[in-house]
């Protein structure tokens, strides 16, 4: 079952992704019919779900996505850009038919259904937009946002370099880079998107733009985590960094553990000392076999992590050991192993500070207890259902590097100090659970995040710095949402610090003032 995005959880069963049936296109509008026409007579490949349902490209694009829910929507058709140009042509296109939705997919690794998916409409899939190319000097890299991440991380191996990925290696570089991206590396160079130099874009009036520093800049920042609804990104250069052998996999451990492995997250993340180190601690609940147990995902950029680093956890017994020296490549296509397809999942996000000492600790496995205690007695009326936590720490070194590299949308300040960015998790087998699911999602980390702010009001985080009154921070510390592991209902973007959502909304109506993106495609909307 997977947990935070770029870091999944084994824990159930797969299932075949659902394939598209030649009767689902009478649910097709003529206007989806004639603008697929239209995009097949420019010659970019065009796959309809009338006539080429059983062609191996359509059942890929239409089916290969994390969560089967997303899988059973049926679009009008799949277009197969290849190039900037191929996108321009595809939105003149659809500027002709504006009753026609679409949906840009990278990876399909989401779990929001119609965010990179569409039912009835036109698909627009980068899986031909691949390549990853290292510039002469080895400083940056050109990825296509059809690209996963191993491949890469594969593609820049050769010259002893990478870039700051996705923690796992099936995720699509399109999405993670626009909602943020958290990495193993962030704590060495901030996050995904504050690597980015330059965005090849296409806009919804169908021109090729480059936003970086000095070419549309307010652009350039908007879609360092401001997410899809500013155009089509067509390539992303990238910052790369050294990179040798690592340390680091997946280690499981008995649930009896808990209260010891939360314990030793909260003082990895207090007394950060080394920002090779990186950390995922994950709790899951598998409610069929009352099955309960921890997988922790470890990093070290290095062969061998020094003493004192993960001391605490290493003195917690271990079921399963896999962590090793390896590749950076080889690190995240091991993580893939968890990495389970043809489930329904639901991710929701959640913010919370790093308080300090007892009350920290409190807080960390005080939110454990509570979410078990509620997955265990909403699980015996919900069989099949299996429940996660995840612990993502975010260091003040993370928001210190993002405003070195001049700033993006989330705001985040070093001052405001450690955080915990949390992601709750939901599997289930069929769309009988998907409207519990959802008050499930709610119920519990709404009841979660009233709890700690209630609990432990007044308390500043670890190595806050900031002017204002501790007792202002209790807001402050639960923002911003992460806008890649944030649920389809909430409201990610409103929540970034400084004012910043008012900024987005205005770069957004600036670059579309027709509404192309936020009236047609899923995503976290400024209107």
């Amino acid at each position: 079952m997977k947990g935070p995005h770029g870091a999944s959880l084994a824990g159930a069963i797969g299932a075949l992704a659902s394939l598209a049936l030649p009767l689902a296109s009478a649910s097709i509008s003529a206007n989806a019919k004639a603008a697929c026409s239209a995009l097949s007579a420019t010659g970019i490949e065009t796959l309809t779900s009338e006539w080429d349902w059983l062609n191996p490209d359509y059942i890929t694009a239409q089916s290969h996505y994390w969560s089967a829910a997303i899988a059973e929507q049926i679009p009008a058709c799949a277009v197969f850009p290849t190039s900037a140009q191929n996108v321009s042509q595809i939105v003149t296109v659809l500027n002709e038919y504006p009753d026609v939705p679409f949906a840009i997919k990278s990876g399909g690794h989401g779990s929001n259904v119609g965010w990179s998916s569409t039912d009835g409409g036109v698909l627009i899939t980068m899986s031909k937009l691949a390549s990853t190319v290292i510039s002469e000097d080895r400083a940056t890299a050109d990825i296509g946002p059809g690209s996963r991440w191993i491949e890469v991380a594969r593609a820049l191996e050769p010259y002893n370099v990478t870039v700051v990925s996705g923690r796992l290696g099936d995720v699509g570089v399109g999405g993670l880079l626009l909602g943020g991206g958290l990495s193993f590396l962030s704590t060495q160079y901030g996050l995904a998107c504050d690597n980015v130099v330059n965005y090849e874009v296409v806009l919804a009036n169908a021109s090729i733009v480059n936003a970086n520093a000095t070419s549309y800049p307010d652009l350039f920042w908007a879609l360092k985590g401001g997410g899809n609804q500013f155009g089509i990104v067509t390539k992303f250069t990238v910052k790369t960094h050294p990179i040798g052998k690592v340390w680091g996999g997946i280690r499981n451990y008995s649930g009896k553990h808990a209260e010891a492995l939360i314990n030793a997250t909260h003082d990895f993340n207090s007394n950060f000392s080394d920002p090779k180190a990186a950390i995922i601690v994950t709790g899951q609940i598998a409610i069929d076999s009352l099955l309960e147990f921890f997988t922790v995902f470890f990093f070290y950029d290095g062969e061998t992590p020094p003493p004192g680093v993960f001391d605490k956890f290493n003195a917690i017994p271990v079921d399963i050991d896999n962590a090793k020296t390896q590749s950076y490549a080889d690190l995240l296509d091991g993580d893939d192993s968890t990495n389970i397809y043809g489930l329904r999942y639901l991710i929701r996000a959640a913010t919370l500070p790093n308080l300090p000492s007892t009350a920290g600790r409190s807080l960390y496995y005080g939110h454990f207890k509570a979410f078990k205690e509620y997955a265990m007695s909403e699980g015996i009326l919900h069989p099949g259902f299996t429940f996660s936590i995840a612990y993502q720490p975010m260091p003040y070194l993370i928001p210190m590097h993002s405003v070195a590299a001049g700033g993006n949308a989330l705001g985040m300040t070093p001052e405001s100090g450690d955080h915990m960015w949390m992601d709750y998790n939901f599997a289930w087998l069929t769309g009988l659970g998907d409207d519990d699911a959802h008050a499930m999602a709610m119920n519990v980390t709404a009841t979660l995040e009233s709890w700690a702010q209630s609990t432990f009001a007044g308390i500043a985080a670890t190595n806050y710095q900031g002017s204002m009154q501790v007792t202002a921070l209790t807001d402050a510390g639960y923002t911003p949402i992460f806008m890649n592991d944030a649920m389809y209902d909430q409201l990610p973007a409103q929540s970034y610090e400084d004012g910043n959502y008012q900024r987005l909304k205005t770069i957004q109506k600036a670059v579309d003032p027709t509404g192309f993106f936020p009236g047609r495609t899923g995503g976290f909307k400024y209107t």
